[in-house]
């Protein structure tokens, strides 16, 4: 597998004038010192193209393999719309973070027998919603696993449950029961020498009466190694990113997953400026119907390295020995350099009522439809996203 370090690329130098010996010489030489400077340039501004940050990353493609010995990998696994991220230790174990819908299960599973892994040491679970615990079910009946993180949130949901089922009938390797950890800010865990996992929240008492509870009570983890450091922060909001700032929770990292597949409540200004990551990842799904990524977290993130698991399938970073983030990914995005920086097209088939007040449209069979005075009607949702609305909790199956 290719892995390739940020390059910086060296300056480019025009060639000297030719040997001056007569007039009729020295104009040719003018003219070639000049055609010389333009292709200088010329190649200097491809250059620069290449290294712009807002432009897709041009990583290595490569395939799923195993981890070299003595290495932290984390891979960002492209499981649609929905969360998925495996840790391989350099010492071997494993931490695996969500797990997408429950229709990922099965492939999530192939995957990680792709990498090589035998077994989930630590299997963690951000918030009790279906696109990122769906798919552990099946992880969890098909390998052992030594703990299971959870927020441990009253939350009633057919896939929760199953989620709690088959945890109860998980078995560790030495076919015991799993312990069932509630985490909360403050836990930590050397997995590795020199590596550190910290809880960083929800904390106590856990948020209610927001826009979404779980999802600002996630679970939101940092992870420092040698060379690198990287934030995982389920789908927290507003809320839960207030309780941050106010406990000076350590946010800053290298590698940021973006909160909430792209979605304009998972991040703002303030909180780009707290982590200051040097790599964005995206964890969504192509064409999806939130319209995720949108485009004021675009915005925000311009001017970093942006990877997305729509464009660019499943996302390998690894830490070494040179301490040094090596990237590859498994699909070379085909799209234009701008691509990763373009909202998701919405699908949502027919009419959508927008609220002119929230700019936030839902679908017509919506409960919580704006007054009639406060509507607004979009042909479609695509056509509602082009005004600048955002779809409602409803029409994200919240």
């Amino acid at each position: 597998m290719l892995f390739a370090p940020f390059i910086e690329y060296p300056s480019t130098r025009t060639s000297p004038l030719l040997r001056r010996t007569s007039r009729f010489e020295i104009r040719i030489g003018i003219m070639l010192t000049m055609r010389r400077a333009v292709y200088g340039i010329i190649l200097l501004l491809l250059l620069l193209a290449g290294c712009a940050p807002d432009s897709k990353p041009n990583s290595p493609t490569a395939a799923l393999e195993p981890a070299p010995k003595d290495t932290l990998q984390v891979v960002f696994f492209d499981v649609g719309q929905g969360d998925s991220a495996l840790i391989v230790f350099p010492n071997g174990k494993t931490m695996l973070i969500d797990g997408g819908e429950t229709d990922q299960g099965r492939r999530l599973v192939q995957k990680l027998g792709q990498i090589g892994v035998k077994q989930i040491d630590w299997l963690v679970a951000t918030h009790p919603h279906s696109d990122h615990i769906g798919g552990l079910i099946q992880v969890l009946k098909s390998l052992p696993v030594g703990e299971v993180w959870d927020i441990a949130m009253a939350y009633e949901s057919p896939v929760y449950r199953d989620f709690l089922l088959a945890v109860r009938n998980a078995r560790t390797p030495d076919g015991k029961r799993p312990v069932f950890r509630k985490v909360r800010a403050g836990i930590t865990l050397t997995p590795a020498r020199g590596v550190r996992v910290e809880a960083l929240a929800p904390r106590e008492p856990l948020l209610i009466g927001t826009r979404s509870d779980p999802n600002n009570n996630s679970l939101i983890l940092r992870i420092d190694a040698p060379g690198g450091s990287f934030l995982f922060t389920g789908d927290v909001e507003r809320e839960g990113r207030q309780r941050l700032y106010a406990a000076r929770a350590p946010l800053r990292a290298d590698v940021l997953k973006v909160s909430h597949h792209g979605a304009a409540n998972g991040t703002d200004g303030m909180f780009l400026r707290h982590v200051n990551p040097r790599v964005a990842v995206i964890s969504v799904g192509a064409g999806n119907r939130y319209g995720h990524p949108h485009r004021e977290t675009l915005a925000l993130l311009q001017g970093r390295r942006v990877y997305r698991t729509d464009w660019h399938g499943d996302i390998v970073m690894r830490l070494g020995a040179d301490k040094k983030l090596h990237i590859a990914t498994t699909r070379r995005a085909s799209e234009p350099a701008s691509a990763a920086m373009q909202p998701s097209k919405p699908r949502i088939a027919g009419v959508v009522i927008g609220n002119w007040n929230s700019k936030v449209y839902h679908t017509t069979d919506c409960p919580r439809l704006p007054k009639p005075q406060n509507q607004v009607r979009f042909r479609s949702a695509h056509e509602a996203e082009k005004a600048g609305y955002r779809p409602h909790a409803c029409v994200m199956g919240e």
